[in-house]
């Protein structure tokens, strides 16, 4: 036997063997079981989709990948901030869980070591949402550290990680989001609000408290290629990802949707590099990239299109990678714990036990994400409900219905 046919037996006999494991652990969930899931689950969607309300629900055994129950899985849906997870899942997979976002102080002087920067002081951001006051308080700090005494040149505050789009999409589409909830995003932003010259002017005022001289003064600009770093400072992806999707920052989350456009496309980057980006990621996953619109990262849009397909292939996708899940997993909200979840499903089984993304704009609502079950094993859920009207609050009753039953089910 060739070498060739012997490798062609092995993947013969590896694929009988996976199949052969997971048809018998698809005969452990007896069918009387998923039948009286599915009685439960239908007796809290039907009536509000007889109501006229688009109701889209699917749940599947994470380590089974078993379908446990759906609803009308198919239809494009409005997301809302679930849509964050989509931002998530991506940047996990393409920066992994070790990423630090960092911003940078660079010079255009060769030699410091006169304790003089005979030039400029380049301040540039790469996509960091979470660059506070007190970093810039640091960065002084180091710089005054090093032994510089003098600037005798400009500060030059560098945004150009991203494009100068800063509003994202407010007044792009009629009956969209209005302009007042569109966060300013910038590849150099300060404390969530400031941009570039404000991070510049703040720069220049914590290295003069030091007793450093700044004899220029703050401009806009680029670094050029050849500039000599000084000092950095930087905030993990975990604890970026894990504040966006536990408090739902929209700022966080188009901050790093762009991010994911200058990395992987170019830059300065722009929305549809970012664009660009996700659904590549996606169709790796297999999603059917005729079946969603993704514009933004934060949901505020109404005019992202997403379904149960996309949502349950990102969460399984992260649940098969051991070591990104559980970064992801404990970046989502818990039930009764934390986040946007931290009052709902208060002393039921699902409190501690639902790890998810909400989403909440005008006749929108959603959440997505894992349950552990009373078998102590994983269920993914999709759900997302649209066109109801007025207040969200029945909806997320439903939704916590849903979660309480997943949590209550067993297989045995």
């Amino acid at each position: 036997m060739t070498n060739k046919n012997t490798s062609l037996l092995k993947a013969a006999l590896i694929f009988a063997v996976l199949f052969i494991f997971q048809f018998t652990y698809s005969q452990k969930i007896p069918q009387e079981k998923i039948d009286e899931l599915q009685g439960r689950l239908d007796s809290i969607c039907l009536p509000l989709k007889n109501a006229g309300i688009k109701v889209s629900c699917k749940v599947v055994h994470a380590d089974f990948n078993k379908l446990m129950y759906e609803l009308d899985p198919e239809i494009g849906m409005i997301p809302a901030s679930i849509t964050k997870i989509v931002v998530g899942v991506t940047a996990y997979a393409k920066l992994g869980a070790n990423y630090q976002i960092p911003t940078i102080i660079y010079t255009d002087d060769n030699n410091i070591k006169d304790g003089s920067i005979d030039g400029n002081l380049y301040i540039k951001g790469y996509g960091d949402p979470d660059l506070n006051s007190g970093d810039i308080q640091t960065l002084a700090d180091e710089i005054n550290k090093a032994g510089i005494k003098q600037i005798t040149g400009n500060i030059v505050a560098d945004d150009s990680y991203f494009d100068n789009v800063y509003k994202t999409l407010s007044g792009v589409y009629k009956g969209d989001t209005g302009p007042s909830y569109w966060p300013y995003v910038s590849g150099l932003c300060l404390d969530k609000t400031y941009g570039a010259m404000s991070t510049g002017n703040l720069l220049s005022s914590d290295l003069t408290s030091l007793g450093i001289s700044v004899q220029g003064t703050v401009i806009a600009g680029t670094t050029p290629g050849g500039a000599k770093e000084i000092v950095q400072i930087s905030h993990s992806i975990y604890d970026v990802l894990s504040y966006m999707l536990k408090e739902s920052d929209n700022h966080s989350a188009i901050t790093i949707f762009k991010l994911l456009g200058a990395k992987y496309k170019k830059q300065p980057a722009s929305l549809e590099d970012a664009q660009e980006v996700i659904n590549s990621f996606l169709t790796e996953l297999g999603v059917d990239r005729y079946s969603y619109e993704i514009l933004e990262g934060s949901g505020l849009t109404r005019f992202n299109k997403v379904n149960a397909e996309m949502y349950i292939k990102m969460l399984k996708y992260m649940y098969d990678d051991r070591f990104l899940f559980d970064y992801f997993m404990n970046s989502l909200s818990i039930a009764g714990k934390d986040g946007t979840l931290r009052n709902r499903m208060i002393g039921t089984e699902a409190e501690g036990n639902v790890y998810a993304k909400t989403g909440t704009i005008n006749s929108v609502s959603a959440l997505s994400g894992y349950v552990i079950d009373k078998d102590s094993e994983v269920l993914m859920f999709y759900i997302v409900m649209n066109g109801f009207g007025g207040n969200a609050s029945e909806m997320r009753a439903a939704q916590d219905d849903i979660c309480i039953t997943l949590a209550g089910f067993s297989r045995k």
